[in-house]
């Protein structure tokens, strides 16, 4: 096994950093199958203090030697900190979190903004140690791939031995993660995956934090279905979904709920989010002539399709999205303007009037949502917001943990986790045994408020439930040719 290290464990010194901009050199190496265990230092110097955080990054390279690379980096850093370096004594072993995440690959940009949220969370309550232990943190990359996603599990588990786990971004990998979780009795909770069989299964050793179970994404739109919509004409929709976990669950739930309400589903059908020509599937929804568009989209799928039914005219008098990619920041850089008048259900928003205090610091939803903007450029979404939630959970877990003069170890972090009651940036966590009026039978579940966005003049706004409204809702939307 090939090692770099930046910070050996045992390393005493002195680190100094001025008021410029320093240039890092990040070493990339291709090597034969293995894995390159580096530990990186971390600073947050946006918010909270600026001590370094040892994390161990796995990554899995498959080709054999053939370059090695220098890649100049820049950090900035505001002010001018000095932080002494200790390793804690070779007894006291640190509080190992488990990171499982898509940082690479087409799931990136969802996997990213989860784990720089959960830096984000840790930078602001400053809890670096507790009982004397270290924090580190153990990062896995699993490229959005479930096979992958499952033996990052595994080895996080067995081999590093970590105390908790904090992942899964998209179902398809939360599926195994969660049971490999269960079969090897470690504390996992869940960031954004959402499939609702992940929390029906009865696992004892797998919560859910903020994450919201793919059939109750739509809570807040049902209301508006038939407070507005249906009041307004909506008789018909056309209901397509990518193919995965995500999509079918979700899809199950929004047709009961259309039948339901006596809305006639005329198109029907998944697709390919990998797909680049959507136009087949959208000329048999203009075909179908719907009253309403119900997508359920990644990222990238959502940017395409936007754009394309606005160049077949696919009209409707509304076209709701189901979170996931319509709710993205760069939604909009991949649909342009067609992403205006598109609904979506949103599991967040920035302007929620969530607050509290955590570690002895408070904090506020909006603050969250400012913080990220300023320290990685870009707007945060509810997978972030659930990022950041996830580690206010798990901090908020160890510190019972510590306070009741208890010893940190899994069962410990299990037990904490069954009585969290915290409020979070997602609003009040609880990890509840309950049944839906659908018939889920959750465990370790809670259920945050859920809401309805439009995108108007390239922004996204609130526009429902009303007394959380940011604008009023546009609707029925023009038509293409009106725009």
């Amino acid at each position: 096994m090939a090692v770099l290290r930046w910070m050996t464990p045992n390393a005493v010194g002195l680190i100094s950093f001025s008021e410029s901009t320093i240039k890092q050199k990040e070493v990339r190496m291709k090597v034969k199958p293995a894995s390159v265990l580096v530990a990186v230092a971390l600073l947050v110097a946006a918010c909270g203090p600026a001590t370094p955080v040892v994390i161990e990054k796995e990554v899995v390279v498959e080709k054999p030697v053939v370059e090695t690379v220098v890649v100049e980096k820049e950090v900035v850093v505001e002010k001018e900190v000095q932080v002494e370096v200790t390793a804690p004594p070779e007894a006291t072993a640190p509080i190992k979190i488990g990171i499982n995440l898509s940082l690479t690959g087409p799931k990136a940009d969802f996997g990213t903004m989860d784990w720089e949220s959960v830096q984000l969370a840790y930078g602001e309550f400053g809890v670096s140690e507790i009982g004397g232990r270290r924090i580190s943190f153990i990062v896995e990359d699993n490229r959005g791939d479930p096979a992958t996603a499952k033996s990052a599990e595994e080895k996080l588990a067995t081999l590093d031995n970590v105390d908790l786990v904090i992942g899964g971004y998209s179902s398809s990998c939360g599926v195994p993660m969660a049971a490999a979780a269960n079969d090897l009795k470690v504390p996992h909770i869940l960031v954004n995956s959402s499939k609702d069989d992940i929390t029906t299964a009865g696992y004892e050793w797998v919560f859910s934090g903020a994450r919201v179970p793919a059939s109750h994404y739509a809570d807040a739109m049902w209301s508006f279905v038939d407070e507005v919509l249906i009041t307004e004409g909506v008789k018909t929709v056309a209901l397509y979904y990518e193919m995965t976990d995500w999509g079918t669950s979700s899809a199950e739930a929004l047709r009961a709920g259309f039948e339901e309400r006596g809305i006639e589903l005329v198109y029907d059908s998944s697709y390919d989010s990998t797909a680049t020509d959507f136009k087949p599937m959208l000329s048999k929804v203009k075909e179908a002539n719907p009253d309403m568009i119900m997508a359920v989209s990644y990222l990238t799928d959502a940017g395409l399709i936007a754009r394309q039914a606005a160049e077949l005219r696919v009209n409707a008098m509304a076209y709701m999205g189901q979170a996931g990619g319509y709710t993205m920041p760069e939604f909009v850089e991949l649909a342009g303007e067609h992403a205006n008048y598109i609904f979506t259900t949103a599991n967040w928003s920035p302007l929620a009037a969530w607050k509290g205090t955590l570690a002895g610091v408070e904090w506020t939803n909006q603050k969250y949502y400012d913080d990220y903007l300023a320290s990685f450029g870009r707007e945060a979404d509810y997978h972030g917001a659930q990022g950041y939630a996830a580690w206010q959970v798990a901090l908020d877990a160890l510190l019972r943990i510590d306070a009741a003069g208890n010893p940190i170890n899994r069962e410990t972090i299990r037990d904490a986790l069954k009585e969290t009651n915290l409020m979070t940036a997602m609003g009040l966590i609880e990890h509840k045994e309950w049944t839906d009026d659908m018939g889920h039978h959750y465990y370790n579940q809670g259920l945050p408020l859920t809401y309805v966005m439009q995108w108007q003049n390239m922004e996204q706004e609130v526009v429902w439930p009303k007394d959380a409204a940011s604008a009023d809702y546009v609707y029925p939307v023009p038509t293409y040719e009106e725009r």
